[in-house]
């Protein structure tokens, strides 16, 4: 079971690095856009489908761990946007680095948010049918 998990978790996070290396590859020097984009879009994805999958499908708990560590951890840049706040921040671009924040832990949050009330419809939905 355990190893199941961690050969779940490496797989689906290589997928996720790859797709988080391609959108910041097409973003170009844009990215802290990307990194903000990734990051919302991942807890987005992260809410609906942990609180969706296990109740629409019947997935092992390794799967759902490869799913929710592996494919959005990999997905998603905690150590980007931790690195860029500190650099906008040593860099005196004090302004633009906790708007940087900002956005990406509110905008983080309420998508979170969205992901699991879109989540929580759908399910309501399927069992009133």
């Amino acid at each position: 079971m355990i190893m199941r998990k961690i050969i779940y978790i490496f797989i689906f996070g290589f997928i996720g690095g790859i797709l988080r290396g391609y959108f910041t590859f097409i973003a170009g020097n844009n990215h802290f856009i990307a990194t903000i984009i990734i990051n919302i879009l991942g807890s987005f994805l992260l809410a609906l489908m942990t609180g969706i999958l296990p109740k629409i499908m019947k997935l092992s708990e390794a799967l759902i761990s490869g799913i929710s560590m592996g494919l959005i951890g990999g997905f998603t840049t905690f150590s980007t946007f931790s690195f860029d706040s500190i650099t906008l921040l040593i860099n005196h671009e004090i302004g633009l680095g906790v708007l940087y924040i900002l956005v990406s832990l509110l905008g983080g949050l309420i998508f979170a948010s969205l992901g699991n009330s879109l989540g929580n419809l759908i399910i309501s939905r399927g069992e009133s049918k």
